[in-house]
């Protein structure tokens, strides 16, 4: 009775409920705050290993937000606007800059967790292999999205400190040669039959991803021997020391989650540019779009893919929609999940989306892709790390 007779006051005073009304907006955060999701793996890892090891239960309910996550990619609301010119760049700086900080104390809290796992009895092993098992479903997600989606726009930017941030996050994950075959192989060749980034209409997704990384490697030792070389020098003075900090499981397991992490990120290179090939210098035509509001936010832009190709210098909350290309039917987590586990349901969706016949190969076209002088300027120019 009281809420009907405060209804009625309100109704009645329609200067009182719009003022209540202006407040509600007034305290709203803006929408592009969404970007923080990045920030959700990376803390609840950060959360598990720090407050680790935990009884079997409580470890595997650790895991629920990355389930949550792919549901909510798989079925939540698209997201299709601009980042405004008026929000301060300093947000979305600041996550970038905080997912670094974020890796390492992972790294940190992951190997000391490890160390306190107990395998006395049967009971106690059990416990330690689940947490394992949480420990992979949690840092290898965070991985993908977490590690290399933000180092892939710290590569891309054109301060040298920003990049070699990037760069680090890389080695982190034991992928360093990325940031050179990802610029000068992926960029420069995309949507051709150089390009080992580009999936073909008839490739599964194991032969892809065996062929990617072959590629990538290849690319990057043609281009920039020495950046390679570096790279693995670190990293086994990286892997050394961690071994000797907190034993050698904690390094396979470190191991492990970037293996696991890789794998997620090739399966999304795999759908990005599925079957699809350069029609003209424009390299729109060769990426599938991704509306999806969880994928936007938690792969910091990277859905955006189409018109991250065309201006590869733009940071991620500048990007835009672009309306060209055939459409995936969820967002980017769901679809690794798919092509990683069903590649072959998937390429039978694609031909149909695609329009093309199912089963047979759509080869891309061959030759350079980067065709106009701005691309090109951007991949080739003085950007030495």
């Amino acid at each position: 009775m009281a809420g009907f007779f405060y209804s009625g006051m309100i109704a009645s005073n329609p200067t009182k409920s719009s003022g209540q009304a202006m407040i509600r907006r007034s305290l709203a955060l803006p929408w592009w705050t969404g970007f923080a999701l990045s920030w959700l793996l990376p803390l609840t890892t950060l959360a598990f290993a720090v407050t680790g090891p935990h009884a079997w239960p409580v470890a595997l309910a650790w895991t629920l937000p990355v389930f949550a996550l792919i549901l909510a990619d798989l079925w939540g609301p698209d997201e299709c606007r601009r980042v405004p010119s008026t929000a301060p760049r300093w947000f979305f700086d600041g996550l970038l800059f905080g997912l670094v900080g974020l890796q390492i104390a992972n790294l940190l809290a992951i190997g000391d967790m490890i160390g306190g796992l107990d395998w006395t009895d049967g009971p106690a092993i059990l416990s330690a292999l689940i947490n394992l098992l949480a420990l992979r479903i949690l840092g290898g997600t965070n991985v993908c999205c977490s590690v290399i989606a933000p180092a892939h726009e710290l590569i891309h930017r054109h301060s040298r400190w920003q990049r070699r941030l990037g760069r680090l996050l890389l080695l982190t994950c034991f992928y360093d040669h990325f940031h050179v075959a990802h610029r000068l192989g992926h960029h420069a060749r995309l949507g051709t039959m150089d390009d080992p980034s580009s999936a073909l209409a008839s490739e599964t997704y194991p032969a892809f991803f065996w062929r990617s990384l072959r590629g990538q490697w290849r690319t990057a030792w043609r281009h920039q021997p020495g950046a390679v070389l570096q790279g693995l020098a670190i990293k086994f003075g990286m892997m050394v020391g961690y071994a000797l900090a907190f034993g050698w499981l904690a390094l396979f397991m470190w191991a492990y989650i970037n293996v696991v992490g890789i794998r997620l990120l090739e399966a999304v290179n795999y759908f990005q540019h599925f079957g699809l090939r350069r029609k003209s210098a424009d390299p729109r035509s060769t990426a599938w779009r991704c509306d999806s509001a969880v994928s936007l936010f938690l792969f910091l832009g990277l859905p955006r893919h189409a018109d991250h190709h065309r201006r590869p210098g733009v940071s991620y909350p500048d990007l835009d929609i672009t309306s060209d290309q055939p459409r995936l039917p969820c967002g980017y987590l769901g679809m690794a999940v798919w092509v990683k586990n069903a590649s072959g349901s998937f390429r039978n969706w694609a031909a149909r989306a695609g329009g093309w016949e199912s089963g047979s190969a759509r080869p891309c076209a061959s030759g350079r892709g980067a065709d106009d002088r701005a691309l090109q300027d951007y991949l080739f120019g003085p950007r030495q790390l």
